[in-house]
């Protein structure tokens, strides 16, 4: 496993992303959520293997008591990194008061349901139809407060759109971010801010790796609005084909390449597929050709695609 040290921490380049577990999740999850025992074997095997990062969230469904009684049960756990998020309401941010107890109140709920005293990582999990403006107008105030109060150690967002991320770096309050990244949403890359992170340490976490995996959808049982997306999932499949490898290898392999990615959320419904995703580390890099040709094929695909939140709109 490779690992990077940022911030006082030591992140695996994989983090394992715990929605499946606490949810049903993915539009290719044809088993649902699993249950207690193989989520309890995921989470096991993820650690066994070297992934230290755990990314879970208040609205994950159980994720969050799943992994805190996990953790009790566990030795040898004192050096995992855990990530969760809390949501605020659009209603409440134009009242800071309101935003305030909301944030404390769902903090203190995933350090009781993590065991916790402090929350290593804590993230807002911004929604898509709250706006950026607003939300920057009371986010880092919260964040100071509960960094004072040793509720929290690093702060961070996890944003919908990259172009989000250009208001992340005037707040130095804020350590962490996580950004949907994958080789049909290159924006991060092409409007610089993926570099910029990096050039001021910033924690980043690349999450949509596989597209919640509808690279691996059959293009046929794609209908309505998302048969759009038909055409881009078989130019990738022809690329995999070109480069000698699978779909899902060539799509791991072009976000692992990317410089300023501290780690990558992906998620498993079983522990072979927690396997799957560190066999995937020692895969070769994606030839230059089909790396110039994934630049260039997916440059401009539709926000539809490239964003879930407007999947079921």
């Amino acid at each position: 496993m490779e690992y990077e040290e940022l911030r006082g921490y030591r992140f695996s380049k994989l983090a394992l992303g715990t929605v499946a577990l606490g949810l049903d999740y993915g539009i290719s999850n044809q088993k649902g959520k699993p249950g207690k025992t193989v989520s309890s074997d995921i989470i096991a095997t993820a650690l066994s293997s070297g992934i230290n990062t755990l990314d879970t969230a208040r609205d994950y469904g159980d994720a969050e008591l799943l992994i805190g009684n996990f953790l009790k049960q566990s030795a040898n756990t004192t050096n995992v990194n855990l990530v969760t998020k809390f949501r605020i309401g659009k209603e409440n941010l134009s009242n800071p008061d309101r935003v305030r107890v909301q944030v404390y109140d769902s903090v203190t709920s995933s350090l009781n349901f993590l065991g916790l005293k402090r929350i290593p990582i804590c993230l807002l999990h911004k929604t898509i139809d709250e706006p950026m403006d607003q939300v920057m107008k009371v986010l880092p105030g919260v964040f100071e407060s509960l960094k004072e109060d040793g509720l929290i150690d690093l702060a961070g967002i996890s944003v919908n759109h990259p172009d989000e991320a250009e208001e992340f770096l005037q707040h130095p309050v804020m350590d962490v971010i996580q950004v949907p990244v994958n080789v049909f949403d290159q924006r991060i890359i092409r409007n610089g801010l993926l570099a910029r992170m990096q050039k001021e340490k910033k924690i980043v976490f690349a999450r949509s790796v596989f597209l919640q995996g509808l690279f691996f959808m059959e293009t046929e049982n794609l209908s309505g609005k998302m048969a759009i997306a038909g055409p881009f999932i078989e130019k990738l499949r022809e690329l995999a084909l070109q480069a000698d490898r699978s779909v899902a290898e060539l799509a791991f392999s072009y976000v692992n390449g990317l410089n300023g990615i501290t780690s990558m959320v992906f998620g498993a419904v079983s522990p072979q597929q927690v396997l799957q995703n560190v066999q995937f580390l020692k895969g070769m890099p994606v030839p230059h050709e089909v790396e110039k040709l994934i630049n260039e094929l997916f440059t401009d695909v539709p926000e539809l695609v490239i964003t879930p939140g407007l999947w079921n709109n």
